[in-house]
């Protein structure tokens, strides 16, 4: 392992501030700046290669403006359908703080830094997710991550960047640079109290497709500034444990004015979650959770809202099988604007994992939702089903085969749409430091407006560099 001088790891640091500074940086998708976390393959201790479900990253500060639907569409467009590309599984003890995988470089100091890029080339056989005059185009895409890592008087620090650039050959219009930039710390002030906060910046865009604004030439780019924090009371195996979360995010679209003036929205979540052990392994679960969105313009519609939900549910880890979470309750949706309708709508949250084998995984996650409308509609219930299997099959050869489907129910409006998504990716590992592997993706909107079908194919390889 290489151990530089500090006055390197001070270099390192300050240029990595400069790569991903603002102002010189521009879904999903899918928040959704973190995606849900899915089972790991390790070829060696430290390594953490892994396939993960949902997008490359989820927006911390639960954006209610972006619903299961839009993030449905983007599959290749974020390498988040079935690749490599994805989340990585948080590290042991972490609350918010970012995980780097495969060795580090340790200064002698104590800060350790992972490196790690990702390059990918593959086919989109639809790129603007259009029923007519489809665009097909091969792809290019990097993504470079670092995370900086210290450990200090029971505390965990991190500074990290996300890089993930795509270039069409045929349409160099839809071409993104995204880059998210984030410090974060856990602090663990006694073994009942634990704090865990963030402060990022995002830069990112809606692929063409993704929202029912009026379709423009390009993807509509974004960034928003976001903080979030969670508090943890109660000690591990105690009888009852407190968590408290808030964030804020100030989203703001930088392109096509004329039609995403509307969709610059500040949101501010506050959520209490308090768990009841009732066996060894299993606690009920309590939460409450109210999002505000305020636009910015005053024609923007629905406008201002609050979404509140209010759950109860089960979390267990009953088996080294078995582990998982189900909250059940009611979703209530309030308007500024009298002229809309409050409602009042059946709700839930749910992840099951089962482990028949130690090296085989199912991961089954269900939602029902509501989001703010992007165009259509006062506003949009999303209902999503996904199910993943993760495989290996050889100390170096793993797989992963994903089927999913959203409903979206469009209120106000006569519209419904069912979203299927498929996957199928096969990964190998080159030596402790490449992993290649190739993915296809499969995204199917079937819409009772029929301009609204569209169906895309996105074939990817990958290579993957750690340390």
């Amino acid at each position: 392992m290489y151990i530089p001088e500090t006055r390197s790891a001070i270099v390192l640091l300050l240029a990595m501030g400069l790569v991903a500074n603002p102002a010189f940086s521009a879904d999903g998708s899918e928040s959704q700046v973190a995606a849900t976390p899915d089972a790991s393959t390790s070829a060696e201790a430290g390594a953490n290669w892994g396939n993960y479900s949902g997008a490359s990253a989820t927006v911390f500060g639960n954006d209610v403006s972006v619903g299961a639907a839009q993030q449905s569409v983007t599959a290749g467009y974020e390498l988040g359908g079935t690749g490599i590309a994805g989340g990585r599984v948080p590290a042991e003890g972490a609350i918010l703080t970012a995980t780097g995988h495969g060795r580090p470089i340790r200064f002698e100091n104590g800060i350790f830094v992972y490196p790690s890029v990702l390059l990918g080339f593959g086919h989109n056989d639809n790129v603007g997710g259009t029923k007519d005059n489809r665009v097909g185009s091969n792809l290019w895409v990097l993504r470079p991550e670092l995370v900086t890592e210290i450990k200090t008087h029971g505390g965990r620090y991190t500074l990290s960047y996300l890089g993930n650039y795509g270039h069409y050959e045929n349409s160099s219009s839809d071409d993104f640079n995204h880059h998210e930039l984030w410090m974060a710390g856990d602090n663990y002030f006694t073994s009942r109290a634990r704090l865990g906060w963030g402060v990022g910046y995002i830069e990112r865009s809606d692929p063409r497709g993704s929202t029912n604004r009026v379709s423009s030439a390009e993807p509509d780019r974004w960034h928003a500034p976001v903080v979030r924090a969670l508090g943890i009371y109660g000690a591990q195996g105690a009888i009852g444990r407190l968590e408290l979360e808030t964030s804020f995010m100030q989203k703001r679209y930088e392109n096509n004015r004329a039609y995403t003036e509307v969709a610059d929205v500040d949101l501010t979540m506050l959520s209490g979650r308090f768990f009841y052990r009732v066996l060894p392994r299993t606690s009920l679960v309590f939460e409450a959770r109210n999002t505000w969105a305020n636009y910015v313009s005053t024609a923007a519609f629905p406008g201002d809202n609050s979404d509140l939900r209010l759950y109860a549910g089960l979390t267990w880890d009953a088996t080294a099988k078995t582990t998982g979470m189900i909250k059940l309750g009611r979703a209530y949706k309030s308007f500024a604007d009298a002229n809309i309708s409050d409602s009042s709508s059946l709700s839930w949250e749910g992840n099951l994992r089962w482990s028949p084998l130690t090296y085989s995984t199912f991961d089954l996650a269900s939602s029902r939702t509501p989001s703010d409308s992007t165009g259509v509609g006062d506003y949009v219930i999303n209902s999503a089903t996904s199910l993943t299997w993760n495989h290996k099959w050889a100390s170096y050869v793993s797989s992963r085969v994903s089927a999913g489907l959203v409903k979206t129910d469009f209120t106000g409006v006569d519209r419904r749409d069912n979203t299927k998504n498929y996957g199928i990716g096969f990964y190998t590992e080159v030596g402790y430091r490449t992993r290649v592997g190739v993915d296809f993706t499969r995204t199917d909107r079937n819409s009772t407006i029929d301009t609204n079908d569209f169906k895309r194919n996105v074939v990817m390889g990958t290579v993957e560099f750690v340390l």
